[in-house]
């Protein structure tokens, strides 16, 4: 059997209560758990949470809940160490758990489509031990990157290098895009996945999706773009069109 978890914590400081916040009248937390319901490889759907409102709208869409224990709870958490506990309480539960898909309680850029296209890769790739949605960096690209000094002036990240302005000489670089993370169940145990991914074991497969298809939820601004992306399903459809 296939889970899917939602890791959605209460106590958000950027948006107050982000994971039940209204979007279109429904609870944040509603899309990813309608999302996995929708997939076809998927048997379950578990929400790990520290807040009852989260708690509640979960269940009201028949989702079952973790409950996570206070040494868990707070936004000083390693993430990874809240989905070890979920996938071990659902493995507990589950006597023929295989596969995982964790998702993030407060996007609303997946759906079922993308979760079963995830789990297809892992069931038709033995050697392949999880799958993550990225986005290729462009403008955004890490050799592009600043901070600040301790003058407040501008220099380059890491320190000086020479790096050319024409972003077609960099080697591609991807980031996480908040989408999907697949696994198998073991590799929450191995520990061994690229930094700071640990949970998703050696071998990550990507799917490449056009940006902006996977965004959470930190300010108003991600607030407007997810709300558009659900009012504007024909829109999304085209977006989906263009994926690698």
């Amino acid at each position: 059997m296939n889970a899917a978890i939602v890791t959605a914590r209460a106590g958000s400081k950027s948006i107050l209560h982000k994971n039940i916040l209204p979007l279109e009248g429904r609870p944040m937390v509603q899309y990813p758990i309608l999302a996995a319901q929708a997939a076809k490889r998927i048997g379950g759907v578990w929400v790990s949470t520290d807040g009852e409102g989260i708690a509640a709208a979960s269940r009201e869409v028949g989702a079952n809940i973790i409950p996570r224990p206070d040494e868990l709870s707070g936004d000083s958490v390693n993430h990874g160490i809240v989905i070890k506990h979920a996938v071990e309480h659902v493995d507990a539960s589950v006597p023929d758990l295989e596969n995982v898909v964790l998702l993030l309680g407060n996007t609303v850029y997946i759906d079922g489509e993308i979760i079963d296209k995830a789990l297809g890769i892992l069931e038709e790739r033995p050697e392949v031990d999880s799958v993550m949605t990225v986005w290729e960096a462009a403008d955004d690209h890490p050799y592009r990157a600043l901070q600040i000094n301790s003058d407040g002036l501008i220099e380059t990240f890491g320190g000086p290098r020479q790096v050319s302005t024409e972003r077609q000489s960099y080697p591609k670089a991807y980031y996480y895009d908040q989408g999907v993370w697949a696994f198998r169940k073991r590799t929450v145990q191995t520990q061994d996945g690229p930094n700071p991914w640990w949970w998703m074991g050696k071998n990550v497969h990507p799917i490449i999706r056009p940006w902006v298809t996977g965004r959470d939820i930190h300010g108003l601004i991600d607030v407007f773009f997810s709300e558009q992306w659900v009012r504007n399903p024909e829109m999304v459809k085209r977006i989906a069109q263009e994926e690698h």
